[in-house]
C-alpha cells in the first residue's frame, strides 16, 4: 500500500509540474516567433534577461528557474502484539518532494529585427509557458 500510494503521489506530481505540455507543443509555441519582429516577442513575453551579439546577430534570452518543495501524506500499516494477539494500525505522516522548473529562450535577431531562431532548452514544467504561444489546436 505504501509502495501504491508512493507512485500515484509522485504520478500527481509530475502531472503537475508538466501541465500536461509536450515538447512539441513548446517547438511550436517559439516557432511562432520566427519571422516576426522581435518587438512583437517582447510584447507577447516581456522583456530579455540579456542582450548579446554574435556573429553579427543580437541574440536574447529569457532565462527561470523555480526550486520548491510540497509535502506528501504518507501511511504505512504497522502491526503489534497486544497479549499475544495482533493488532494493526495506520501511521501517517508525510515526506518532502522537491522540483525544479527551468528553461532558457534564446532568439537570434538578425539586422532587420526579425527574429530568425528560436530556441527553448530546460524542463517541460519551465518551458511549458512558451507553449501558449502557439494557436490552440482543434
Amino acid at each position: 500500500m505504501r509502495k501504491t500510494f508512493a507512485c500515484l503521489s509522485l504520478a500527481f506530481g509530475l502531472a503537475v509540474l508538466a501541465g500536461c505540455v509536450t515538447g512539441e507543443d513548446v517547438t511550436r509555441g517559439t516557432a511562432t516567433l520566427i519571422g516576426r519582429p522581435v518587438e512583437e516577442a517582447f510584447d507577447r513575453i516581456g522583456f530579455p534577461d540579456e542582450e548579446r551579439q554574435i556573429a553579427g546577430r543580437t541574440v536574447y534570452t529569457w532565462r527561470n528557474r523555480e526550486i520548491g518543495s510540497y509535502e506528501v501524506p504518507t501511511s504505512e500499516i504497522v502491526t503489534t502484539y497486544v497479549d499475544g494477539h495482533p493488532v494493526e494500525s495506520v501511521l501517517q505522516g508525510s515526506r518532502t518532494e522537491v522540483y525544479e522548473r527551468q528553461c532558457q529562450l534564446d532568439l537570434v535577431v538578425g539586422r532587420g529585427g526579425i527574429v530568425e531562431r528560436a530556441q527553448a532548452d530546460g524542463n517541460l514544467a519551465g518551458c511549458s509557458r512558451y507553449a501558449a504561444l502557439a494557436p490552440k489546436r482543434r
